[in-house]
């Protein structure tokens, strides 16, 4: 199946309660399911499932994606059957670059979790700036401290985005009661 076969594929799922497995060339041995809710010629946008509870929303690289399929078992149908299918919501999200992904009102003052997937690359912080080749974020190290440079992500390197899961949350409430983040 080729890119755009794949697009094809995700786009197919959107606004229909559809889950999609997939798998990218930096982990093959794992894979990701999403209810898509963008999808273009270079970001798939999706709202992760993980043991039906939907985790956040994710942005991929389309060019990392090695195989897509539509998840049809009875796993389908226990997300119908408990409701996870009623919490997918779309974004007004405009995906055309990383600096439009990152500019975002979506994105503004949360915790979003950034990945250099291929590098072993992963950094939670507040977007400071998106510039045009790089997105500047008040990186927070694993102990709570806000690191006083601005890590600089350079889009090329971008393998994964997140925010509203479970893990970037729980770190925003703790420092927003604990550190007045």
């Amino acid at each position: 199946m080729n890119k755009k076969d794949m697009v094809d594929l995700i786009a197919s799922c959107l606004g229909a309660g559809r889950m999609v497995r997939t798998y990218f060339r930096y982990d093959e041995d794992s894979w990701y399911y999403y209810y898509p809710t963008a999808v273009n010629e270079r970001f798939l946008v999706g709202q992760e499932e993980d043991d039906f509870q939907l985790d956040g929303y994710h942005i991929r690289k389309i060019s990392d994606l090695v195989k897509a399929e539509i998840r049809s078992d009875l796993c389908e149908q226990i997300n119908i059957w408990n409701g996870v299918v009623n919490g997918i919501k779309g974004l007004d999200m405009d995906i055309s670059s990383w600096p439009s992904v990152f500019r975002s009102a979506v994105l503004q003052d949360k915790l979003i979790i950034v990945e250099d997937d291929l590098n072993g690359v992963y950094r939670l912080g507040k977007i400071k700036k998106a510039c045009a080749r790089y997105v500047l974020l008040e990186d927070i190290d694993a102990d709570g401290v806000i690191q006083e440079e601005p890590y600089r992500f350079p889009y090329s390197k971008i393998t994964h985005v997140a925010w509203d899961t479970r893990y970037a949350d729980n770190w925003y409430r703790y420092m927003k009661c604990h550190r007045n983040t």
